[in-house]
């Protein structure tokens, strides 16, 4: 059946509730019940697969363009990478992960394609849920209209209906997915990293910074300069920023006073967090409406020594 197998769905038209009533035999009721049930769905299945097919679509004339970009640049494995990518797509197959090394450029797109499934995926279930609700209602009004009436067999030939719904795959996913909906989320994937792209600059081994890792002693592991001092990191396109997470050198009992700063285009510069004299060690900061292409620490006061170390700063959008 057409109709669950890729897990779109529709809303069925709450007057079907009301014919069930006027059929005299519950199979024929359910069974022309379901019919257009399925019908609808169907339709709804259309529209979502073409938006799909537009994302896909839309993915591989990005992944043209960065070809090209890489082609001109003369990296030549990087444009063989992207181009193995495009005849994956064009033949309907699952492309897999990226490599780890894959241009940042590619990397981007892939990501923005995965948005565009995920939205889609967000509306399906949505539709899902609301046409299960209305289902059920349906379904229950009419069981319990063929009880009272002492219509036993017959309300129980409805009541198998519902359990054949319930037990779809689809269905059941979804249940699991609602059961979770209360565990903790965990945060996005980080955009502040030298394998996404993004670069760091002002302060000594400031490349540190963006590398990922949050190992460190006492003479190694961290950027640092001297206060007043700034740490930039360019996330190399723009984005809706949620939380910006900061681990500070925390081998003793310092205290650091800094500021946070966001901008789109490396010139002027919005002040989101000032903190003076915070414990040493991470410090998230949470933020709304904030888009930026760059981040900034401004590095203001140490109660150890005339340094300012940054072990490691980590973006997540929205």
């Amino acid at each position: 059946m057409k109709l669950f197998l890729s897990g779109f769905v529709l809303a069925p038209a709450i007057s079907l509730c009301l014919t069930l009533a006027g059929v005299a035999d519950v199979e024929e009721t359910i069974q022309k019940y379901r019919a257009s049930f399925e019908k609808r769905m169907n339709a709804e299945l259309d529209e979502y697969g073409n938006a799909a097919r537009k994302a896909r679509l839309n993915y591989v004339d990005s992944l043209k363009k960065v070809k090209g970009e890489l082609a001109r640049a003369e990296k030549l494995k990087a444009a063989a990478e992207v181009l193995d990518e495009i005849e994956l797509v064009e033949g309907g197959e699952d492309p897999g992960p990226l490599s780890p090394d894959a241009d940042y450029r590619f990397k981007r797109v892939r990501e923005t394609w995965g948005r565009e499934l995920s939205q889609i995926q967000v509306a399906r279930s949505g539709k899902l849920k609301t046409t299960l609700s209305i289902y059920f209602r349906a379904l229950d009004a009419e069981k319990r209209r063929l009880t009272r009436n002492g219509k036993i067999k017959d309300a129980l030939v409805v009541e198998e209906e519902e359990l054949r719904v319930r037990g779809l795959p689809e269905v059941k996913a979804m249940a699991s997915s609602e059961a979770s909906e209360t565990e903790p989320k965990k945060p996005s994937e980080n955009l502040a990293l030298a394998t996404r792209g993004a670069r760091a600059s002002g302060a000594r081994r400031s490349e540190l910074l963006i590398d990922g890792k949050t190992e460190y002693n006492k003479k190694e592991g961290f950027a640092f300069e001297n206060f007043p001092c700034n740490f930039t990191v360019d996330l190399r396109a723009v984005f809706s920023i949620g939380q910006v997470r900061i681990l500070l050198y925390d081998l003793d009992r310092r205290k650091y006073g800094f500021r946070l700063l966001v901008s789109n285009d490396g010139e002027s510069w919005e002040l989101v967090n000032s903190s003076e004299k915070v414990d040493a060690g991470w410090q998230e900061i949470n933020l709304e409406d904030t888009k930026a292409r760059y981040i900034r620490i401004n590095g203001l006061s140490n109660t150890a020594n005339l340094g300012f170390h940054v072990v490691e700063l980590e973006v997540f959008e929205r």
